[in-house]
């Protein structure tokens, strides 16, 4: 039976957990210890778009430190923290690297660009993989996700060029269980097309406390969102990056078209993390660009200022 440890059990783990249980895969939450006594004492829920899934109480582990794991391999440890744990979890994953199995593999399924900056220092490429992920997931409960909003599949892939055969076992199970899922050989295109989204939406939405399709009926913010994206292509273009679309013109037409109708009632994990008065994943979002931009003496006005307000807002909790 294929183990997947589930780091990180917040509202994509917990959906992703009931999920590949569901198909049969021996499932693992690496959580905190409210969470894993929820899981503990309750199961795991998955609701809301592509069904309803529940794994009762006792066919879930839950765990709070890799020591406490049984003495079956890892063959896939799903990362599902925010980015601001990523230095931690890989270091914690290496001081136990002998928990994966010989060809056990991490899949990063976070927002933002470099988050495999920090696995990089202690694993081999051909054992680091990544997910673009444009499905909306709110956790209702400690042990309880409900999928809100969706736009495009879940994409599986390595961003150095290695094989991706290792997950499609991975990418069945999660489709297999109904959330659109599939290995990809464009893995950084993918990644591109998220940040654009992310960085155009996530942080906006949460300073002006609206979900995405709000951001889009006003002028006003259209015009921000507007500039946000040409940035993102002029650091794009300067770093040697490419995505699914030539210009921010063609972007914009998928964005508005399809993108942002897909998702219009989805509140951010920006907006999310801040009324829990929880620091923010923006360095890795708009603070990449700015940082990219920096090291080639470009300027990307509109993406400092979104940085400095979310800072603003978190220094005033």
């Amino acid at each position: 039976m294929i183990h997947t440890l589930i780091i990180g059990a917040g509202a994509i783990g917990i959906s992703l957990g009931a999920s590949l249980r569901s198909q049969g895969m021996d499932i693992t939450f690496l959580a905190r210890e409210n969470t894993k006594k929820a899981i503990q004492e309750g199961g795991v829920r998955r609701t809301g778009l592509f069904g309803n899934i529940t794994i009762p109480a006792g066919e879930a582990a839950a765990i709070q430190k890799l020591t406490e794991l049984a003495d079956q391999s890892i063959d896939y440890a799903l990362v599902c923290t925010k980015t601001l744990a990523n230095a931690d979890v890989a270091e914690t994953l290496a001081a136990h690297r002998e928990k994966l199995s010989a060809n056990g593999k991490i899949v990063i399924l976070q927002n933002g660009w470099g988050n495999d900056t920090p696995f990089r220092s202690f694993f081999s490429e051909d054992q680091l993989y990544q997910a673009r992920v444009i499905t909306g997931f709110a956790r209702t409960a400690p042990n309880v996700s409900n999928i809100t909003v969706h736009t495009a599949p879940i994409l599986l892939g390595s961003l150095y060029g290695k094989n991706i055969d290792c997950m499609e076992p991975l990418a069945e199970a999660i489709a297999a269980s109904g959330i659109p899922c599939e290995t990809t050989e464009v893995l950084s295109e993918a990644l591109w097309a998220k940040m654009l989204y992310n960085t155009t939406l996530n942080p906006l939405g949460a300073i002006l406390r609206v979900p995405y399709g709000k951001l889009t009926e006003s002028e006003s913010s259209r015009s921000i969102m507007n500039r946000l994206i040409d940035e993102t292509f002029l650091v794009m273009e300067q770093c040697g990056y490419r995505t699914f679309w030539e210009t921010p013109e063609a972007y914009r037409r998928e964005f508005y078209g399809k993108l942002v109708p897909d998702t219009y009632a989805h509140r951010s994990s920006t907006l999310q993390d801040m009324e829990k008065k929880q620091k923010t994943e923006i360095n890795t979002l708009n603070g990449c660009i700015v940082r990219l931009a920096k090291e080639h003496q470009m300027e990307v006005p509109t993406h400092r200022m979104i940085c400095e307000l979310i800072a603003a807002l978190e220094d005033n909790y």
